[in-house]
């Protein structure tokens, strides 16, 4: 039976397969949602050589163009909502599922009260259909449409070639499928904290809180480095960043959860590593004593999720 460190390992790979699946299906309806779209795009780019921005506006391939957008947006939005939701459901499912497994490998998976999915679903009030989550989706449509508008009058502006105002197209777009991919990502993995915690609470008589559990390498934020190894109430969330990867281990009793602190982590590793973690300036303001390792971390305010965990800027630690 493998211990909890060697099954947070085991299910943050099935994490993100799962992430991967879901990433992969947006990503392939937003490329088909493009190449509907990309010989209006190479068109207007021809068109618009050499125009004012006031001339472009009232071009047939202008006007036909921007409608095209609108409706596709519009409807790769339906299908996000939609996504969004089947990929929380999958998420819930497999943070209980990991819940139990946990309970297992410590000895008391016969006294697991197992929630349903669907009370969980009921309980994560940022999936409510009339909740910010996807007022924060049907926005995506018309933002992607006025930052696409914007960066062709940039570019029609500058003077640029047909060939570069397409890419530039291309790449606004791209801010859109940006958007969404970290909306679906964090949906996800907010679905399957919260499902793994919702499941401790039910059987607090055995379970007494949970562990934030990172992985730490070279490419982890100093905000989660800092969390990693603390414990945490039942009543907490773990509040991580968008696309934040971090688990939760449950504290029960009778079986002890040994995770070397962040800070103790950081403090082993070679100056360069921890130099490139933090940035030079806020390196340099920690080994002269100008704030304590616990300070990388903050909660801001969310809207959809209530509060999130951000790096402290060198600003915010020292003033400057």
């Amino acid at each position: 039976m493998p211990d909890i460190i060697q099954l947070a390992a085991r299910y943050r790979k099935q994490i993100d397969k799962m992430d991967a699946q879901a990433l992969g299906r947006l990503v392939n309806a937003y490329q088909l949602m493009y190449a509907r779209l990309k010989d209006k795009i190479e068109l207007l780019a021809i068109d618009a050589e050499g125009l004012t921005w006031g001339q472009v506006t009232r071009l047939t391939h202008y006007k036909e163009l921007q409608a095209q957008v609108i409706e596709e947006l519009r409807r790769f939005g339906i299908f996000l909502e939609s996504e969004v939701g089947i990929d929380a459901s999958a998420a819930i499912k497999l943070g209980t599922d990991h819940a139990f497994g946990y309970m297992k490998a410590a000895g008391i998976s016969a006294q697991f009260n197992r929630l349903p999915k669907d009370v969980i679903q009921t309980l994560l009030g940022f999936l409510e259909p009339s909740g910010p989550l996807y007022q924060r989706i049907s926005e995506l449509a018309p933002y992607t449409t006025k930052y696409v508008v914007q960066q062709l009058m940039e570019g029609v502006g500058l003077g640029y070639n047909p060939r570069k105002i397409a890419g530039i197209i291309q790449d606004a777009f791209g801010q859109g499928l940006t958007d969404a991919l970290r909306m679906t990502r964090t949906v996800q993995l907010y679905s399957y904290r919260e499902a793994s915690r919702a499941n401790y609470v039910a059987n607090a008589d055995v379970v007494t809180g949970w562990v934030w559990f990172a992985e730490l390498d070279e490419l982890t934020c100093m905000s989660c480095i800092a969390m990693h190894g603390t414990v945490h109430s039942l009543d907490e969330t773990l509040d991580d960043h968008y696309n934040g990867r971090c688990a939760m281990i449950p504290v029960t009793e009778g079986y002890g959860v040994d995770i070397q602190p962040g800070e103790e982590w950081f403090n082993k590793q070679p100056e360069e590593v921890q130099r490139d973690l933090m940035g030079a300036g806020r390196y340099d303001a920690w080994r002269d004593g100008r704030f304590e390792f616990s300070a990388m971390t903050r909660q801001d305010g969310n809207d959809i999720y209530g509060t999130m965990r951000t790096e402290t800027s060198l600003k915010d630690l020292v003033g400057e």
